[in-house]
C-alpha cells in the first residue's frame, strides 16, 4: 500500500493545530491533522475569558468543538488518532499513527503541545487524584466535600475556582510564597471564602487505601500537617509532547522546540507552534496566533520564498 500524500503534516488538535489547519487549507494547502481530541487541553478549562471577542461563558470545550468544526468545513483531514512518529524520509517528512497508516508531506508542523505533571509522591494513582477539575468536580457535587487543589499558577487557581462552586472547601496548597497567579485570579480568589491559599508548602504524601483521605503538607517553617480531603487535584506544571519527533531537532533544557522568527525549528521544513514550542507565554490566544504563523511560513516554505 503506498503512502498518503498531504502538503502538510500537523501533529495537534489543540488550538494551534486546528489553526495551523484552518489556515493552511485556506492557502489551498491539503493538510491531515493527527490527535484525539478535538481543543486538545482546552476541555480542562472552565470560561475562556481572556480570549478577545468570546462570550465570557464560553467554555474550553466548546472552543475546541467550535475551531474543529470550523477546520473540518475548511477541508482539513482528521485522522482523530495520535501520531506515532514523525521522521525524514528523502525530502519529504513520514508519518505514521498509532494503527500504522502512513503518509507524507514536503512540510510538517508540530503542534502536540504539552502534557499536565503528576505529583511524585507513592499513592499518586491512588482513587481521588485528578488532573482535570471541569472532568471529575462534578463527582463531588452534593457531597459537602474538601478538595485540595496543588499547584501555584492560574491553572491551579483556575481549578479552585471551579471547585469552589462544588466544594465545602478548597485549599491551594503551593511550594512558592509568590506564586505565579495573576491579578484578575487573586481578585476572583479572595472573594471566595471557602478557598484558602498555603503558602511556602509541599505535599509529601498522600494518604488512604483504594481513596484518598488525607494529605500531608510540609509548610516551611512549621513543619509537617495532615489535612483531611476527598480528592486532589493536580495543576503542578507541564512536560512538552515531543516523543513522537524521530529527528534531531534542538530544543530548551526543559524539551520544548527552539524556533526561529518563522517558527520553524532546527529541522528544515519542520515548525513548531502552541505550548511545545520554547515560549515566554502559554495562552490559547498565542497557541493560535503561532497556528497562523507556522501555517503561512510553511506556504512560504513551500513556494520557496
Amino acid at each position: 500500500m503506498s503512502d498518503i500524500s498531504y502538503d502538510v503534516i500537523i501533529a495537534g488538535t489543540g488550538p494551534a493545530g486546528m489553526t495551523a489547519a484552518i489556515y493552511a487549507q485556506r492557502m489551498g494547502l491539503r493538510s491531515v491533522v493527527y490527535g484525539d481530541l478535538p481543543g486538545g487541553s482546552t476541555y480542562m478549562i472552565e470560561h475562556l475569558s481572556n480570549f478577545p471577542g468570546l462570550l465570557p461563558e464560553t467554555s474550553g470545550p466548546q472552543f475546541g468543538t467550535l475551531t474543529f468544526q470550523q477546520a473540518s468545513q475548511e477541508g482539513a483531514t482528521f485522522t482523530m488518532c495520535l501520531l506515532e512518529s514523525l521522521r525524514r524520509a528523502d525530502d519529504a517528512f513520514l508519518g505514521v499513527d498509532v494503527n500504522g497508516q502512513r503518509v507524507t508531506a514536503p512540510v510538517a508542523i508540530a503542534a502536540s503541545g504539552r502534557t499536565p505533571r503528576r505529583l511524585e509522591v507513592e499513592n499518586v494513582q491512588i482513587g481521588g487524584v485528578h488532573l482535570c477539575s471541569i472532568c471529575d468536580g462534578p463527582l463531588y457535587r452534593g457531597k459537602d466535600a474538601i478538595l485540595a487543589v496543588v499547584g501555584g499558577g492560574n491553572a491551579a487557581a483556575q481549578h479552585a475556582l471551579t471547585l469552589s462552586h462544588i466544594a465545602k472547601h478548597v485549599y491551594i496548597i503551593c511550594r512558592s510564597e509568590n506564586p505565579g497567579i495573576d491579578a484578575a485570579h487573586r481578585r476572583k480568589l479572595a472573594e471566595k471564602l471557602n478557598v484558602t491559599v498555603m503558602l511556602d508548602s509541599e505535599v509529601v504524601a498522600l494518604k488512604g487505601q483504594s481513596m484518598i483521605e488525607a494529605l500531608v503538607v510540609k509548610q516551611s517553617g512549621l513543619g509537617s500537617k495532615e489535612i483531611q480531603v476527598e480528592g486532589v487535584f493536580q495543576a503542578i506544571g507541564w512536560d512538552p509532547n515531543t516523543a513522537f519527533l524521530d529527528v534531531t531537532v534542538d530544543k530548551t533544557a526543559e524539551g520544548y522546540l527552539k524556533t526561529d522568527g518563522r517558527l520553524m525549528t532546527s529541522v528544515s521544513g519542520l515548525f513548531a507552534a502552541g505550548d511545545v514550542r520554547d515560549t515566554d507565554i502559554w495562552q490559547v490566544l498565542t497557541a493560535c496566533a503561532d497556528g497562523a504563523r507556522a501555517a503561512k511560513s510553511a506556504g512560504d516554505y513551500l513556494a520557496g520564498q
